[in-house]
């Protein structure tokens, strides 16, 4: 009796340990954002216009990169001044002035690094950020081989490999 038992349990943790093996094997590599959904409704416009080209990175060593872009667009402009000549009856020099107006984009990009690790039976991803050590949980709704759903709070990440 106790040699089945022993059997039984050896079993289950042998399965075990082969499906978290595929589920960290599903989990781990660069994940795009497809869709992000706050509080049900698709404003996936305004999250892509804020972090462009969201990706979420995570290897198999539990080390993870989140990295976007940001724009900013500020107007400027630059006054040019050119002395054409000197007028001697009036003693003045002739200037000729323009204004070109543009605007500034600049590109930022942001890098975020830090360790994951799964909690709550491997339902939650937890990322630890690693300069300010900031913890976000994420509920992980559905993961196949190339689609990620998470949840935290209101916002809802759908990510494509």
């Amino acid at each position: 009796m106790k040699k089945i038992l022993l059997a039984v349990v050896a079993l289950t943790l042998v399965l075990g340990a082969c499906n978290k093996k595929a589920f960290l094997k599903k989990l781990t590599g660069t994940w795009k954002l497809n869709t992000y959904l706050f509080d049900g409704l698709d404003r996936t416009v305004y999250f892509d216009t804020t972090f462009r080209e969201y990706a979420l990175d995570l290897n198999d060593n539990n080390q993870y990169a989140i990295t976007y872009k940001t724009y900013a667009f500020a107007p400027d402009s630059v006054i040019l001044s050119d002395t054409l000549g000197y007028d001697s009856v009036n003693m003045a020099y002739i200037v000729s002035m323009d204004t070109f107006r543009y605007v500034d984009t600049t590109v930022t990009p942001f890098l975020e690094t830090g360790v994951w690790d799964l909690l709550n039976s491997d339902e939650d991803l937890q990322l630890r950020n690693d300069s300010s050590n900031a913890v976000a949980i994420y509920r992980i709704l559905n993961l196949d081989k190339s689609n990620l759903k998470l949840k935290k709070g209101n916002d809802e990440l759908y990510l494509k490999k």
